[in-house]
């Protein structure tokens, strides 16, 4: 794998727009952020590795996941899209160092994004990262990708 998309979830492929528009059977992901990540993944090859506490019930093996983690599969799926793996909780509570500890796990990776909605201290890994904003808009934004592929250039 070269190019890996660190995904967050929520205020990423949700939002509070999102929110306040959906029905019960819509569901926790906005379908339509979901399509933004999947041109993004056609155009590069991108793998998506989940960084949102959502991976806590996502496992590889799909009859390993819990009731929720099989509806991240089914909504991922419903475009064309799956996840590749997701980073490990360590007890250090802060996505830069779990990612970290992803990348230096998987060195044939040569490029990343990571998309997430809060400005955690992303020290060494700021240049790859796009904050969204989950009051303001939908989340992920045509904007967002569009700085994805200048990253992964």
């Amino acid at each position: 794998m070269k190019t890996a998309l660190f995904l967050d979830i929520d205020g990423v492929l949700n939002s509070s727009v999102y929110d306040r528009q959906r029905s019960e059977k819509d569901g926790n992901i906005d379908k339509t952020r979901l399509t933004l990540i999947k041109g993004l993944v056609d155009k590069t090859g991108a793998k998506i590795v989940l960084s949102s506490s959502w991976r806590n019930h996502w496992e590889k093996n799909p009859d390993e996941c819990d009731e929720t983690g099989k509806e991240i599969n089914a909504d991922f799926n419903s475009v064309g899209l799956e996840i590749y793996d997701k980073t490990i909780k360590d007890g250090y509570r802060e996505r830069s160092k779990e990612i970290r500890m992803w990348l230096n796990d998987n060195p044939d990776v040569e490029s990343f994004v990571i998309f997430d909605d809060n400005g955690y201290g992303w020290g060494d890994l700021s240049d790859n990262f796009i904050q969204t904003n989950y009051r303001i808009g939908r989340g992920l934004e045509e904007e967002h990708i569009n700085k994805a592929f200048e990253i992964l250039k």
